[in-house]
């Protein structure tokens, strides 16, 4: 029976990759498309999606960490695009891979615990806005990406986001800064924004007050690379390509 072209395209992308990496890493990067192939048999994922899950998969597994995509959180009330744990957490940390209701509780943001065992959730967002949010497309990103951080942050130790680089995130400045900086002004004026999009369920202040976000990924899809910036060096680079920002 031919392939469907789900299937082809990420083949394909696994054929370039190949040349690039060891057996080892192509092991794990077979099992993530896999997983994303029978997915795409229920309807649950899309190819432009998953591409670029697959290709910051292989980035995170090159860095030493096990991956699994689409992955059960908070007893699948989220699934996280990517769940990645170092080795040291590796056989704990995806033992309840498909858990059931109130299973999973969230990893404890600690520095003083990261290192060689941390978990890291990566979201993947490609740009997509939906026809009801044809007149305020920025608006309905950034609600969108707060609530992804508010969301999805404390279910691990590090959260980060990743995007192709034809698009621009609209991460809302004041997630950008320090937790303990926030004005609660500028919160209650992001979370009004959540409401408008998220409401069910809608958006905790506490959990705006206290998200995080770790790194950025942008993904070259057509070279098949992954740049991973600091989250204030990827506003100062988009700034500073719109002419706001001198240096």
């Amino acid at each position: 029976m031919a392939k469907d072209k789900f299937s082809r395209d990420l083949d394909l992308l696994l054929m370039q990759i190949k040349p690039k990496t060891n057996p080892k890493v192509m092991q794990q990067l077979v099992e993530v498309r896999n997983r994303l192939v029978s997915l795409h048999k229920r309807r649950l994922v899309k190819i432009n999606h998953s591409v670029m899950e697959v290709l910051c998969a292989w980035h995170l597994i090159e860095l030493g960490y096990r991956v699994v995509v689409e992955h059960p959180l908070d007893g699948g009330a989220l699934v996280a695009d990517i769940y990645a744990v170092s080795s040291r957490l590796e056989e704990s940390a995806f033992s309840t891979d498909t858990p059931g209701r109130g299973d999973h509780k969230p990893h404890r943001r600690d520095s003083t615990t990261l290192g060689s065992g941390e978990t890291l959730v990566v979201e993947v967002e490609t740009g997509f806005v939906p026809p009801e949010a044809a007149l305020a497309p920025i608006r309905y990103r950034q609600a969108r990406i707060a609530a992804k951080m508010a969301r999805y942050s404390g279910h691990s130790q590090r959260f980060a986001l990743a995007t192709p680089g034809y698009h621009v995130l609209q991460v809302p400045e004041v997630l950008l800064q320090p937790s303990d900086e926030r004005k609660k002004k500028e919160l209650k004026q992001l979370k009004a924004l959540c409401d408008a999009y998220y409401s069910s369920p809608s958006i905790a202040m506490d959990l705006l007050a206290q998200t995080a976000l770790d790194s950025i990924y942008i993904l070259n899809v057509d070279l098949g690379r992954v740049v991973q910036v600091p989250p204030q060096r990827y506003l100062a680079m988009i700034l500073k390509a719109n002419g706001l920002f001198e240096n």
